[in-house]
Protein backbone atom coordinates (compact mmCIF):
# COMPACT_ATOMS: atom_id res chain seq x y z
CA UNK A 1 0.00 0.00 0.00
CA UNK A 2 1.63 3.43 -0.95
CA UNK A 3 2.03 6.01 1.83
CA UNK A 4 -0.92 8.16 3.10
CA UNK A 5 -0.18 11.59 4.56
CA UNK A 6 0.33 13.40 7.38
CA UNK A 7 -1.01 17.20 7.41
CA UNK A 8 1.78 19.78 6.94
CA UNK A 9 0.65 21.62 10.07
CA UNK A 10 1.22 18.96 11.91
CA UNK A 11 4.63 18.31 11.20
CA UNK A 12 4.60 16.60 7.98
CA UNK A 13 6.09 17.43 4.57
CA UNK A 14 3.92 18.61 1.42
CA UNK A 15 4.92 18.14 -2.31
CA UNK A 16 4.08 20.27 -4.85
CA UNK A 17 3.58 18.19 -7.41
CA UNK A 18 0.40 17.16 -7.40
CA UNK A 19 -2.11 16.50 -10.59
CA UNK A 20 -6.40 16.42 -10.65
CA UNK A 21 -7.40 13.16 -9.29
CA UNK A 22 -3.58 11.87 -8.71
CA UNK A 23 -2.30 11.85 -5.12
CA UNK A 24 -1.16 15.06 -2.49
CA UNK A 25 2.42 13.19 -1.83
CA UNK A 26 3.53 13.08 1.46
CA UNK A 27 6.26 11.67 3.73
CA UNK A 28 5.57 9.80 6.49
CA UNK A 29 6.53 6.12 8.22
CA UNK A 30 5.06 3.04 7.30
CA UNK A 31 1.76 2.12 7.49
CA UNK A 32 -0.14 -0.19 9.73
CA UNK A 33 -3.94 -1.36 9.48
CA UNK A 34 -6.18 -0.90 13.09
CA UNK A 35 -8.84 -3.70 13.68
CA UNK A 36 -12.18 -2.68 12.23
CA UNK A 37 -13.91 -3.00 15.63
CA UNK A 38 -11.04 -0.03 16.85
CA UNK A 39 -12.52 2.71 14.11
CA UNK A 40 -14.76 5.44 15.25
CA UNK A 41 -16.68 7.77 13.91
CA UNK A 42 -16.19 11.32 16.39
CA UNK A 43 -15.83 13.55 13.57
CA UNK A 44 -19.60 15.22 13.38
CA UNK A 45 -18.96 15.05 9.27
CA UNK A 46 -18.55 12.71 6.66
CA UNK A 47 -15.54 14.81 5.17
CA UNK A 48 -13.87 14.85 8.97
CA UNK A 49 -14.33 11.45 9.86
CA UNK A 50 -13.07 10.29 6.40
CA UNK A 51 -9.99 13.03 7.02
CA UNK A 52 -9.93 10.87 10.62
CA UNK A 53 -9.43 7.02 9.22
CA UNK A 54 -5.67 7.77 9.72
CA UNK A 55 -4.46 7.25 12.99
CA UNK A 56 -1.81 8.29 14.56
CA UNK A 57 -1.19 11.08 12.67
CA UNK A 58 2.09 12.13 14.42
CA UNK A 59 3.24 8.35 14.49
CA UNK A 60 6.14 7.00 12.85
CA UNK A 61 3.85 3.70 11.67
CA UNK A 62 0.41 5.67 10.65
CA UNK A 63 -2.54 3.28 11.31
CA UNK A 64 -4.50 3.22 7.96
CA UNK A 65 -8.58 1.97 8.89
CA UNK A 66 -9.13 1.55 4.93
CA UNK A 67 -6.13 0.47 3.82
CA UNK A 68 -7.91 -2.10 1.06
CA UNK A 69 -11.23 -1.98 -0.97
CA UNK A 70 -13.06 -3.69 1.45
CA UNK A 71 -12.81 -1.87 4.60
CA UNK A 72 -12.48 1.59 2.56
CA UNK A 73 -16.67 -0.13 1.34
CA UNK A 74 -17.40 -1.44 4.66
CA UNK A 75 -16.28 2.43 6.03
CA UNK A 76 -17.89 4.19 3.63
CA UNK A 77 -21.14 2.15 5.06
CA UNK A 78 -20.95 2.67 8.41
CA UNK A 79 -20.35 6.03 7.91
CA UNK A 80 -23.28 6.72 5.56
CA UNK A 81 -21.20 7.39 2.45
CA UNK A 82 -23.15 4.72 0.96
CA UNK A 83 -26.83 4.22 1.89
CA UNK A 84 -28.20 1.59 3.45
CA UNK A 85 -30.32 0.87 0.36
CA UNK A 86 -27.34 1.14 -2.42
CA UNK A 87 -25.31 -2.39 -3.13
CA UNK A 88 -21.72 -2.34 -3.96
CA UNK A 89 -19.42 -5.19 -4.30
CA UNK A 90 -15.59 -5.28 -4.23
CA UNK A 91 -16.18 -8.22 -6.92
CA UNK A 92 -17.01 -5.38 -9.29
CA UNK A 93 -13.74 -3.99 -9.21
CA UNK A 94 -12.11 -6.08 -11.92
CA UNK A 95 -8.97 -5.83 -10.95
CA UNK A 96 -8.44 -1.54 -10.46
CA UNK A 97 -8.16 -2.22 -6.46
CA UNK A 98 -5.02 -0.55 -6.23
CA UNK A 99 -6.46 2.77 -8.55
CA UNK A 100 -9.05 2.81 -6.71
CA UNK A 101 -7.49 3.05 -3.05
CA UNK A 102 -5.21 5.30 -5.35
CA UNK A 103 -7.82 7.47 -5.32
CA UNK A 104 -9.06 7.16 -1.80
CA UNK A 105 -5.77 8.13 -0.41
CA UNK A 106 -5.32 11.12 -2.59
CA UNK A 107 -8.76 13.22 -1.70
CA UNK A 108 -8.34 11.79 2.27
CA UNK A 109 -4.81 13.62 2.31
CA UNK A 110 -6.84 16.51 0.46
CA UNK A 111 -9.34 16.74 2.41
CA UNK A 112 -7.08 16.51 5.76
CA UNK A 113 -4.92 19.25 4.44
CA UNK A 114 -8.00 21.92 3.61
CA UNK A 115 -9.42 21.29 7.02
CA UNK A 116 -6.14 21.91 8.88
CA UNK A 117 -5.54 25.28 6.37
CA UNK A 118 -9.27 26.30 7.86
CA UNK A 119 -8.05 25.41 11.43
CA UNK A 120 -4.88 27.20 10.66
CA UNK A 121 -6.58 30.14 9.17
CA UNK A 122 -4.46 29.98 5.99
CA UNK A 123 -4.93 30.14 2.50
CA UNK A 124 -6.41 26.68 1.40
CA UNK A 125 -3.32 24.78 -0.56
CA UNK A 126 -3.18 24.51 -3.90
CA UNK A 127 -2.46 20.82 -4.52
CA UNK A 128 -5.63 19.78 -1.93
CA UNK A 129 -7.70 22.10 -3.81
CA UNK A 130 -6.91 20.54 -7.58
CA UNK A 131 -8.21 17.05 -6.09
CA UNK A 132 -11.06 18.22 -3.87
CA UNK A 133 -12.35 20.01 -7.31
CA UNK A 134 -11.40 16.98 -9.57
CA UNK A 135 -13.97 15.06 -7.65
CA UNK A 136 -16.43 17.71 -6.66
CA UNK A 137 -16.58 17.95 -10.40
CA UNK A 138 -17.12 14.51 -10.88
CA UNK A 139 -19.88 14.91 -8.06
CA UNK A 140 -21.48 17.59 -9.63
CA UNK A 141 -21.74 15.82 -13.15
CA UNK A 142 -23.87 13.13 -11.32
CA UNK A 143 -26.14 15.47 -9.81
CA UNK A 144 -29.80 16.02 -11.04
CA UNK A 145 -32.95 17.10 -9.56
CA UNK A 146 -35.01 14.98 -7.67
CA UNK A 147 -38.77 14.86 -7.33
CA UNK A 148 -38.49 16.66 -3.92
CA UNK A 149 -37.02 19.65 -5.23
CA UNK A 150 -33.31 18.98 -3.66
CA UNK A 151 -30.21 18.23 -5.89
CA UNK A 152 -29.31 14.14 -5.21
CA UNK A 153 -26.32 12.14 -6.50
CA UNK A 154 -27.12 9.63 -9.31
CA UNK A 155 -26.21 6.17 -8.36
CA UNK A 156 -24.54 3.35 -9.76
CA UNK A 157 -24.11 0.54 -8.57
CA UNK A 158 -20.96 0.10 -10.57
CA UNK A 159 -19.56 3.27 -9.54
CA UNK A 160 -17.04 2.40 -6.38
CA UNK A 161 -16.53 5.95 -6.10
CA UNK A 162 -19.54 7.11 -5.41
CA UNK A 163 -18.39 7.43 -1.27
CA UNK A 164 -15.47 9.87 -2.59
CA UNK A 165 -18.24 12.18 -4.42
CA UNK A 166 -20.22 12.39 -1.65
CA UNK A 167 -16.95 12.89 0.38
CA UNK A 168 -16.00 15.63 -1.73
CA UNK A 169 -19.59 17.56 -1.47
CA UNK A 170 -19.62 17.42 2.06
CA UNK A 171 -15.95 19.37 2.17
CA UNK A 172 -17.70 21.96 0.83
CA UNK A 173 -20.55 21.73 3.07
CA UNK A 174 -18.59 21.36 5.72
CA UNK A 175 -16.21 24.15 5.30
CA UNK A 176 -19.65 26.63 4.61
CA UNK A 177 -20.70 25.42 8.04
CA UNK A 178 -18.05 26.41 9.55
CA UNK A 179 -17.62 29.52 8.03
CA UNK A 180 -21.17 30.20 9.05
CA UNK A 181 -20.83 29.06 12.69
CA UNK A 182 -22.78 26.40 13.01
CA UNK A 183 -19.93 24.86 14.55
CA UNK A 184 -16.33 25.10 15.49
CA UNK A 185 -13.56 23.11 13.47
CA UNK A 186 -11.10 21.80 16.29
CA UNK A 187 -7.94 19.29 16.50
CA UNK A 188 -7.84 17.53 18.90
CA UNK A 189 -6.38 18.50 22.26
CA UNK A 190 -4.12 15.37 22.67
CA UNK A 191 -1.15 16.77 20.34
CA UNK A 192 1.11 13.90 21.01
CA UNK A 193 -0.75 10.77 19.75
CA UNK A 194 -3.92 11.43 17.73
CA UNK A 195 -4.16 14.36 14.84
CA UNK A 196 -7.27 13.92 14.48
CA UNK A 197 -10.13 16.45 13.56
CA UNK A 198 -13.60 17.37 14.81
CA UNK A 199 -17.01 19.58 14.61
CA UNK A 200 -17.60 21.11 17.80
CA UNK A 201 -21.24 21.91 18.33
CA UNK A 202 -21.04 21.76 22.11
CA UNK A 203 -23.51 25.01 23.64
CA UNK A 204 -19.93 26.55 25.53
CA UNK A 205 -17.68 26.06 22.44
CA UNK A 206 -15.16 23.98 24.47
CA UNK A 207 -15.15 20.80 23.50
CA UNK A 208 -11.17 19.81 23.65
CA UNK A 209 -11.26 16.10 22.56
CA UNK A 210 -12.03 13.55 20.05
CA UNK A 211 -13.64 11.24 22.02
CA UNK A 212 -13.24 11.83 26.23
CA UNK A 213 -13.33 8.32 26.61
CA UNK A 214 -10.01 7.90 24.38
CA UNK A 215 -7.80 11.23 23.87
CA UNK A 216 -9.35 12.75 27.06
CA UNK A 217 -8.82 9.66 29.32
CA UNK A 218 -5.61 9.20 28.21
CA UNK A 219 -4.50 12.75 28.45
CA UNK A 220 -5.66 13.10 31.72
CA UNK A 221 -3.99 9.86 33.27
CA UNK A 222 -0.54 11.14 31.46
CA UNK A 223 -1.18 14.67 33.34
CA UNK A 224 -1.36 13.38 36.93
CA UNK A 225 1.30 10.75 36.16
CA UNK A 226 3.49 14.15 35.23
CA UNK A 227 1.99 15.49 38.48
CA UNK A 228 3.09 12.82 41.18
Amino acid sequence: VPPVGQGASQGGHVSAGTSPGGSVDQDHGEVRVRDRVERRLDGGRLAIDFANTIHDRFAADVEDYIATPERYLEWARRSGAIAADETMEVSRLDGEGERLMADVRSLRDATYLLLSAYIDDVALPKGPLLVENHWLLHARRSQSLAENGLLALQVDPEDLRLPLKRIALDVVDTLADARAGKFTLKRCANQSSCGWIFADTSKNGRRRWCAMQTCGTASKTEARRNKG
